[in-house]
């Protein structure tokens, strides 16, 4: 299926990279005006509609975003274009139910095909209040927060380690992702009808599910947000996410992903504590997102904002940075490493 996505920022960049994970065929990006996204190889981004050959495509892909929301209004005038054009709707992003109703309608008033490839995730809660042993070894990657590739990291890793032969399961740090064949974080985990003990009871029986039905060599467990609050102003859920899921696992591997900026040793030292003292967890390696912060909006109210840097600024900045610090250019490097490291452990063997 032809598709066009909207609307398309970076997080959706890491999809470009892995083609194979769609079953889709990307023609066209569009983003709204304004945004400013840089063109991904091989794209040039468009900012409205009619710049697009709709004759070449056979739906709109509409996506999550990470940059500023958009009304309902914008998403409803941009699934209208589609369907007048004769256009499935393929709907993989988070709306309300009374969006999703008004998509329902329009579609089916113009008899427009409405694909919704968005899962919960399917779990029956148990009683218990005892954490089981997952024996499969697992590779927690936490971060700074957003827009620090920790996404992409996971997928990256996952790519390589599959295309060696072994059997990888994922619990991203997003939500809908099981379009691509990754498991988004559980919707259990962000609702407050759970108390924090039981939530770290359900992470930890919902990923000992998953290893018995999925039988996988390694597991990968992405943690949303940061481990600790940007500000006063964001305080990034008070890294309670990152609490919950490293008291429910025994993390074999922590992976910590950062923001582009100049470092001197001793901040990856520090980091190195604050993870070991707060979470019991230490961290094995750093990666180097290719965003920062911009510091103008770090206090300020509203969404933080951010400066794109391209792959070259990021690999200068780390040439005198520690051999265990990675980024985009070498996803390949970590994931060697990845395997390398849970082989050093006596318990675990990595076939």
């Amino acid at each position: 299926m032809r598709v066009f996505v909207y609307p398309y920022d970076e997080d959706f960049e890491i999809f470009l990279m892995h083609k194979g994970l769609l079953d889709l065929e990307i023609k066209d990006l569009l983003s709204p005006v304004g945004w400013g996204v840089k063109n991904p190889e091989g794209y040039v981004i468009k900012t409205q509609i009619n710049q697009i050959n709709l004759e070449e495509m056979d739906a709109m892909l509409l996506i999550d975003s990470n940059r500023f929301e958009l009304s309902e209004e914008d998403i409803m005038l941009m699934v209208l274009k589609a369907v007048k054009n004769n256009m499935a709707i393929v709907l993989n992003r988070c709306v309300t139910d009374e969006l999703l109703i008004e998509i329902k309608n329009l579609c089916k008033g113009a008899s427009a095909k409405l694909i919704d490839l968005r899962k919960t995730s399917q779990y029956d809660f148990v009683n218990s209040e005892k954490l089981q042993t997952i024996d499969t070894p697992i590779v927690t990657i936490v971060g700074m927060g957003q827009r620090c590739n920790k996404f992409e990291t996971q997928v990256s890793i996952k790519v390589y380690l599959e295309k060696l032969g072994y059997r990888v399961c994922v619990v991203s740090s997003r939500r809908n992702t099981e379009f691509a064949g990754i498991h988004g974080f559980p919707d259990f985990m962000y609702g407050n009808q759970l108390d924090e003990t039981a939530k770290i009871i359900h992470f930890n029986h919902y990923l000992k599910k998953l290893e018995q039905e999925e039988q996988p060599e390694i597991i990968l467990v992405g943690v949303p947000g940061s481990i600790m609050p940007v500000s006063k102003t964001h305080p990034e859920h008070f890294g309670v996410f990152a609490f919950e899921v490293l008291q429910a696992i025994q993390s074999d591997m922590l992976i910590f992903c950062m923001h582009h900026n100049i470092y001197k040793d001793q901040y990856f030292e520090e980091l190195k504590n604050l993870t070991k003292y707060r979470l019991q967890t230490e961290i094995d390696a750093f990666v180097i997102g290719n965003d920062s912060y911009d510091s103008f909006s770090i206090e300020a109210e509203g969404n933080l904002k951010y400066l794109t840097f391209d792959n070259q600024t990021v690999s200068e900045a780390m040439k005198t940075y520690p051999p265990n610090v990675y980024s985009r250019q070498t996803y390949d490097m970590l994931a060697q490493y990845v395997l390398e490291t849970l082989a050093e452990y006596a318990d675990y063997q990595v076939m």
